[in-house]
């Protein structure tokens, strides 16, 4: 199944939709079987963890619900509420010959708030700073689970989506470069993970403006997906929802402008088109300040 979230118009509501044949078939209404809840709220996200239970009538609303073509929508991030993004470091094989290795990098992590859909592009807030693209698979997580074994991994996991995990280049951390509103985009939707026969062998390519920047295959990762689940579930309980972001070679990321456009295609996982837009500068109390003072 392919699910995504969507909206008819830039003011209008966001809607739930199953994908067939590039056509988006209504159902939101499956959404008033899900659990009620008060505080203190589960974590995670409630429509990925009820998942399961709801595709059967999913299915039966997407056969009644006359379909509409997708391009004539807008798309939105397919996880609502995702708990954490995390993102693979080093995992790439071009990193393994250089002497890195994923396990002994750890994980990188980028806020939620990052979160984007194809629809919303990618913001530049600091455009006289530079930003890489950096796209990759995006497995979503879609039950909870700790100290998770790679045998396992897969049964923990909903599904797949095409990722763009944007990074500001600069000396602050790492993860306050990955974070920016719109620095995490998912999309074009959500691939269950039994649409996907071998997620470990995914071609994908981006291209910015035409131009071919990023040719590759999820086979050249190190950790595949079941590793990558395992390893971020040795230190972490993952949810529902949340996000893992594979990593991408090095030598492939490049930077982009406001006014650039990227497209991003995914074998099994569908296509976008991200438009890149310029945002005010920076505007903090940095600014001014002496080269001694910002060093301290």
């Amino acid at each position: 199944m392919k699910i995504c979230r969507y909206q008819d118009a830039p003011d209008g509501p966001v809607r739930l939709g199953v994908v067939r044949n590039d056509r988006v078939h209504d159902v939101t209404a499956v959404t008033d079987m899900l659990p009620g809840v008060r505080w203190p709220y589960p974590p995670g996200d409630l429509f990925i963890a009820n998942l399961d239970r709801l595709r059967p009538a999913m299915e039966d609303l997407a056969d009644m619900a006359p379909g509409i073509p997708a391009d004539s929508v807008r798309l939105k991030c397919p996880v609502a509420n995702p708990g954490k993004f995390l993102c693979g470091a080093g995992n790439h094989k071009i990193v393994l010959d250089m002497g890195g290795h994923p396990r002994r990098m750890g994980l990188l992590f980028k806020m939620t708030n990052a979160a984007a859909g194809p629809a919303d592009g990618v913001t530049l807030r600091w455009p006289e700073r530079t930003t890489f693209h950096e796209m990759e698979i995006a497995i979503v997580i879609g039950k909870e689970g700790t100290e998770i074994p790679a045998s396992e991994a897969l049964d923990h996991v909903a599904g797949y989506c095409i990722g763009l995990d944007m990074t500001m280049q600069g000396s602050e951390f790492p993860s306050f470069g990955k974070s920016f509103d719109t620095y995490g985009v998912m999309g074009p939707w959500l691939t269950t993970r039994d649409e996907i026969a071998d997620p470990d062998a995914l071609s994908y390519c981006l291209k910015v403006n035409g131009e071919e920047r990023q040719v590759d295959s999820t086979a050249s990762l190190v950790l595949g997906i079941a590793d990558l689940v395992e390893h971020a579930a040795s230190v972490m309980t993952l949810h529902p929802g949340d996000v893992i972001f594979s990593g991408t070679p090095p030598r492939s990321t490049g930077p982009v402008v406001p006014g650039d456009v990227m497209h991003a295609a995914m074998d099994g996982l569908g296509e976008m088109t991200v438009k890149v837009r310029g945002g005010p500068g920076r505007k903090t109390p940095l600014d001014g300040m002496e080269p001694a003072e910002t060093a301290a």
